[in-house]
């Protein structure tokens, strides 16, 4: 019994840590491109607003601001940045929101004997309560109360 109840422990510890990292990695993708967005947004209004604003009517600085605008509105870097940040925002947002079966799926792999089974039990009774309140409504506020 012993060798098989591990093997079982660990597959629903699995099976948990696999749930919370999808749902991590799905809601960073969806970050990933706002934050890309937004960095893009912010660089172009910053840029168009420098442009437009100009301190001297030299013409040389006026050419000095197109190139500058330009460079800016075409860097790279910059929305690589903004989509970093933003993966990160959701993976770490996500992984906070399910931090219970997380500790849950943990306590099942690597925990002892008895620190398995409450694991498992545990990530059990979570899934159940998460069934009945997002796919059933059991115990979940909506906006209109």
């Amino acid at each position: 019994m012993g060798i098989a109840s591990t093997l079982m422990y660990k597959t629903i510890g699995i099976a948990g840590l696999s749930f919370a990292t999808y749902d991590a990695l799905g809601k960073a993708a969806v970050f990933s491109k706002v934050g890309e967005q937004t960095a893009t947004a912010d660089t172009f209004e910053s840029t168009i607003a420098a442009k437009r604003t100009m301190s001297t009517s030299s013409g040389t600085t006026n050419v000095m601001q197109s190139k500058v605008a330009e460079f800016r509105s075409s860097n790279p870097i910059i929305p690589f940045v903004g989509k970093f940040k933003g993966y990160m925002k959701g993976f770490l947002q996500s992984a906070g929101e399910n931090i219970i079966p997380i500790v849950f799926s943990g306590m099942a792999l690597a925990g002892g004997q008895k620190a398995r089974k409450a694991g498992a039990i545990g990530l059990g009774g979570y899934s159940i309560y998460m069934v009945l309140k997002e796919g059933f409504g059991i115990g979940k506020t909506t906006p209109v109360d």
